[in-house]
This record gives C-alpha cells, sequence and structure tokens, in this order.
C-alpha cells in the first residue's frame, strides 16, 4: 500500500487498472492506494513509492517535485 494524493491516485488507477486499486472505504477516497506486486512492474512500484515519499518527506529531503 501507498499514500498517494487522491489525484495521483486516479491516474496510477487509470493508468495500470491491474496493478494499483483504491483501498476500500474512506481511506480509499483519501489516496491510500493498493499495489499489487504480482502484476507490477518494477520501474511502476518505484515510481509510486518515490512519489508516495516525496508528498510525505521534509521538503529539504524531497527536493524539487518532478524529480524521481
Amino acid at each position: 500500500m501507498v499514500k498517494l494524493t487522491p489525484e495521483q491516485q486516479e491516474l496510477f488507477v487509470r493508468t495500470q487498472p491491474a496493478t494499483f486499486a483504491p483501498v476500500k472505504g474512506a481511506w480509499g477516497r483519501a489516496g491510500f492506494t493498493n499495489v499489487r506486486l504480482r502484476t507490477a512492474s518494477k520501474n511502476a512500484v518505484r515510481e509510486a513509492l518515490t512519489i508516495a515519499w516525496r508528498n510525505r518527506a521534509p521538503k529539504r529531503l524531497a527536493g524539487p517535485p518532478g524529480l524521481t
């Protein structure tokens, strides 16, 4: 599971529905996203984890947006 913004979650779910799915209920509406590792590519998981980390990391560590 990764915590994305609702907008980021929508993009991952729309582009890779076999891999990403919102968690059921309110948590899913808040951006919590299940990752199905069996169908996931290494790059997709890496991207989702990096984005989730950057969303929560201190700004001095996360760096400018858009860098992965």
